[in-house]
């Protein structure tokens, strides 16, 4: 079986720039997403870094139950084992609660709570329980605190903290390591939402989230890390 870190959202942004730094780490990656042009053109970048990693992208949309079954047939038929989950796709929505539709609350737990439930549920089924396996849930700062325009955002955020707190309990004293990861404003196509405009010039750079995260997962074979909250000066 070969090894591999599983990255959803890997196509851009803070997701990228995590799978960046495990292929430079000789890190396996797989790197998931819904565009196929930014998958094929992440997964060629990816691979100028590489060595003799093993690199691919999987065109998955998380939050569809089929696409995770497609998924998990396509590890288990390329004899790919996950020692790596990065739970890190997700969705914004920064409207007024009464302009809320039954839509947009679909769209975002979606994103943001379904899937992450659903690729974690079948990477957990697929993992033999006598191999490590360490899930990074990487949520928000609106996971902590509540924050105005941000009610289904922050609901939705808030759920994948629940999700991340019970699975914790349930998973002591097995070879599952959960990390709660926290980060706030990062210049990244998350904010390119369609009528909305924000100045992110003091938002921080991916890349350096990034680090602190991988870094930190790294090293839990060491120490054990559990919860990381990374905010802008």
């Amino acid at each position: 079986m070969k090894k591999i870190s599983v990255i959803s959202g890997g196509a851009s942004g803070l997701g990228f720039e995590i799978a960046s730094l495990l292929v430079r780490s000789g890190k396996n990656v797989v790197i998931l997403g819904r565009n196929n042009e930014k998958l094929v053109r992440a997964s060629y970048n990816l691979k100028q870094m590489a060595t003799d990693n093993y690199i691919e992208s999987v065109i998955c949309n998380i939050g569809n139950e089929c696409d995770i079954k497609k998924l998990g047939d396509h590890l288990v038929r390329n004899h790919l084992s996950t020692e790596y989950l990065f739970n890190n796709a997700g969705m914004g929505l920064f409207v007024k609660a009464d302009a809320l539709t039954s839509s947009m609350v679909d769209k975002v737990f979606e994103a943001n709570v379904k899937g992450m439930i659903l690729l974690t549920s079948e990477i957990l089924r697929l993992t033999p329980k006598e191999e490590e396996l360490t899930i990074v849930n990487i949520m928000s700062t609106s996971a902590l605190v509540g924050r105005a325009e941000e009610t289904i955002y922050c609901a939705a955020k808030w759920g994948a903290r629940g999700f991340t707190e019970a699975l914790r309990t349930e998973l002591k004293g097995t070879k599952r390591n959960i990390i709660a990861i926290y980060p706030g404003g990062m210049r990244t196509d998350f904010w390119n939402i369609p009528g909305q405009i924000r100045d992110l010039t003091a938002f921080m750079d991916p890349l350096l989230v990034a680090e602190k995260i991988v870094n930190a997962v790294l090293l839990s074979d060491k120490i054990l890390v559990t919860d990381i909250t990374i905010n802008r000066r």
